[in-house]
């Protein structure tokens, strides 16, 4: 392991109540690497990211991981998260990996910067698609702030979200004479394109759009009432703050932030992390990982928010 990130590596901890195996400090320090890879590319090219969710908590909460957390979540603007798409071709090399929809065969609209020489398999019954340990890399875009411009452009992307998603349901709407934001032809247009262009449509949409709303954050789980949004003003300025051993951004308006996301995040909660029954490991490559497990131990899981 060449650089250790995270203190007393090699020795069991209890933080919080909560027993931190070598094996997770192992897992952590594996995504302080890549988020240091990542955060070398965004220094080099001037863009700015900062941490969300629990790693955005852990920082301000705990100096580090939410001691029953296992992953790290940054976000970028949508231009800036643009930006970040097009340098990194040049810059990520083996045996990290950029993930999203334009690189592997999974269809989110989100990246993660993994490494394939790990493992972290979400996915047992799929072998064409890379699962090493990770960092979520989300794209922050226009949320309706109460203006009617923004109310519209909120329209018009659950519209085009759609067509990249659902592109079936939307084709038997238009055919029962919905009423649509975007213009009729436009959809029929798009929902008929390979997969990868509709979400490019989707998203080119929204970096047109950036500065036509007050408010930000993740447009697909803020529709699910899962997370709320934003204020850009929260993102105006940024304070590095200490994590584990290093060294985070973090928005200044974080705790409004936070409290659109979470209730009572500054009471530590011992919540089962999203990525709870996950094969991880640091040792193993995803694709030997794949080929050795046994199908049949494993059962299903429910997921939570780690708070």
């Amino acid at each position: 392991m060449s650089n250790i990130y995270v203190k007393d590596i090699d020795k069991d901890e209890i933080r919080n109540g909560f027993l931190v195996t070598t094996d997770r400090k192992k897992i952590w320090n594996k995504e302080i690497e890549l988020l240091m890879e990542i955060d070398r590319i965004c220094r080099k090219y001037n863009i700015k990211y900062v941490v969300l969710y629990g790693t955005m908590i852990g920082t301000v909460r705990h100096k580090g991981f939410i001691p029953w957390d296992d992953d790290i979540d940054v976000g970028m603007t949508r231009p800036d998260y643009v930006r970040f798409l097009n340098v990194a071709k040049q810059e990520i090399k083996r045996p990290y990996f950029l993930k999203n929809i334009y690189t592997d065969n999974r269809n989110f609209n989100f990246s993660k910067l993994m490494d394939d020489t790990t493992s972290a398999i979400e996915f047992i019954d799929v072998h064409n698609i890379h699962q090493g340990i990770f960092v979520d890399i989300f794209p922050l875009d226009v949320l309706p702030d109460g203006t009617e411009r923004a109310e519209v452009i909120d329209r018009m992307c659950r519209e085009l979200w759609m067509c990249f998603m659902t592109p079936h349901q939307v084709a038997d709407g238009l055919k029962n004479g919905a009423i649509t934001n975007v213009a009729r032809h436009t959809l029929e247009r798009i929902i008929e394109l390979p997969l990868r262009e509709r979400m490019s449509v989707y998203e080119e949409f929204c970096l047109n759009h950036f500065d036509d709303s007050s408010a930000i954050g993740l447009q697909p789980p803020f529709w699910c009432g899962d997370v709320g949004k934003y204020s850009k003003d929260s993102f105006k300025e940024i304070r590095y703050m200490d994590f584990e051993t290093i060294k985070v951004p973090v928005p200044s308006g974080y705790e409004a932030i936070l409290d659109a996301d979470y209730n009572d995040w500054r009471i530590p909660k011992n919540v089962p992390s999203t990525h709870e029954l996950e094969l991880m490991s640091v040792d193993i490559p995803y694709d030997e990982m794949l080929k050795a497990i046994n199908r049949d131990l494993l059962d299903s899981v429910e997921f939570y928010w780690e708070a």
